[in-house]
């Protein structure tokens, strides 16, 4: 049997490392290289070149699609008119595919994403965008004598498999390091089961977004397996069972990037008239950097057209969001992302706290604003009245 501890070569390892899609380590899970593949040829001629091209368009619908039958649904385009670049590099030495034939070459394609996804888009189907949440592993394995959960510092054939997958379907992912202090969290037993209360406890010294578990188990012919995704809009589990662990370990995370797809992959519209305002109101931003940090966050969430700060009031932020999609979506994705915490929902206020382009107004700008504000009894007449704008009430998570 495989020994799945078994350390991949170093050179190996690195380059999966180097392959996998980046993620930007602050606050918002903010994805790199989502539009980008590689795949081997045998050479750098015109129909491997062709082949590429097919599999790696395929490949990237499947990711912001967050579907992994997409294809199957979608009239593929032409791929030639939606690559943006793409470059060779040797293979030394060279690989070998399932025909025993040499792959010598890796080509590096650049799609267009805003393209790709205007195409998914035009033809009914919604987009999940740069903007991702970070998903913690919690993955045990019982392969014969052995029992263990994989660490962020393990270079396994099975904990490599998983990277690759994850970065196939574009999700950052973290491991724990599963010292005294995981352990004391968070049992073996407890991820078999995976049990939400210990498992989101745990969980929270990584990331505040889903959290996937993992059990595999070979039981002399075949691997079994179940599996759980935790998220603050509800628990998935589902059980596989595979002869081998590479197709299984694939098949669970298709299985948990298609429900984090139908989570957060939203229909977007691009029109500026169809933009949504939404305001929210969020407490314990205590210093310039958190400000930031929160900025950033609410500006990377693909749906967000435009991001404004309205007032400050002590350690509370107003933003006002236009949105290119319902306040809904933007309330699903920030449930999920757990990086704010509801607090209440409540329309606008008669009364704000200060604003801060006021504050930057001298007197005599704002009595001219004043004077431009006055409406005669006709003109209130005839004034269209606002749609109010809905203000949500969050803080930071700790």
């Amino acid at each position: 049997m495989l020994n799945l501890k078994a350390k991949i070569p170093f050179f190996v390892s690195l380059l999966f490392v180097i392959n996998l899609l980046m993620v930007d380590p602050s606050m918002a899970s903010q994805v790199r290289g989502l539009y980008e593949v590689d795949i081997l040829v045998k050479d750098e001629g015109a129909d491997q070149r062709w082949a590429a091209f097919v599999k790696g368009l395929d490949e990237v619908f499947v990711r912001i699609a967050g579907d992994s039958i997409v294809m199957d649904k979608l009239k593929r385009p032409a791929p030639k008119a939606y690559v943006k670049r793409y470059s060779y590099e040797p293979v030394d030495p060279p690989e070998i595919d399932e025909k025993g034939e040499a792959l010598t070459h890796r080509i590096k394609i650049q799609y267009n994403g805003s393209l790709m996804e205007k195409y998914l888009q035009d033809n009914g189907f919604a987009v999940w965008g740069e903007h991702r949440p970070q998903v913690i592993i919690w993955l045990a394995i019982r392969d014969g004598r052995n029992e263990y959960v994989l660490k962020a510092a393990d270079q396994s054939l099975v904990k490599s498999t998983t990277d690759q997958a994850m970065a196939r379907r574009g999700l950052p992912q973290r491991w724990p390091v599963y010292d005294a202090k995981d352990r004391k969290a968070l049992s073996i037993a407890d991820i078999r089961g995976g049990f939400q209360e210990q498992v989101s406890a745990a969980s929270k010294r990584y990331t505040r977004g889903p959290a996937l578990t993992g059990s595999l188990m070979w039981n002399g012919s075949q691997w079994q397996s179940n599996w759980s995704l935790l998220m603050a809009s509800g628990n998935r589990h589902w059980n596989l069972t595979e002869p081998d662990y590479e197709r299984l370990i694939n098949k669970a995370i298709d299985q948990a990037a298609d429900i984090l797809g139908s989570v957060f992959a939203v229909h977007e519209s691009m029109k500026d008239d169809e933009l949504v305002a939404v305001r929210l109101d969020i407490a314990s931003v205590t210093s310039v950097e958190r400000y930031r940090q929160v900025e950033e966050y609410l500006r990377d969430i693909n749906i967000v057209s435009s991001i404004v700060p309205l007032t400050i009031d002590g350690s509370s932020v107003m933003f006002e969001l236009k949105l290119r999609s319902s306040e809904g979506d933007l309330l699903n994705i920030l449930k999920n992302d757990a990086e704010l915490v509801n607090v209440e929902v409540s329309p606008v206020p008669d009364e704000e706290a200060f604003d801060i382009q006021e504050l930057m107004q001298t007197p005599g700008e704002a009595e001219a604003t004043l004077n431009t504000d006055v409406q005669t009894d006709t003109e209130l007449s005839t004034a269209p009245a606002e749609k109010k704008v809905s203000l949500y009430h969050y803080r930071l998570s700790n």
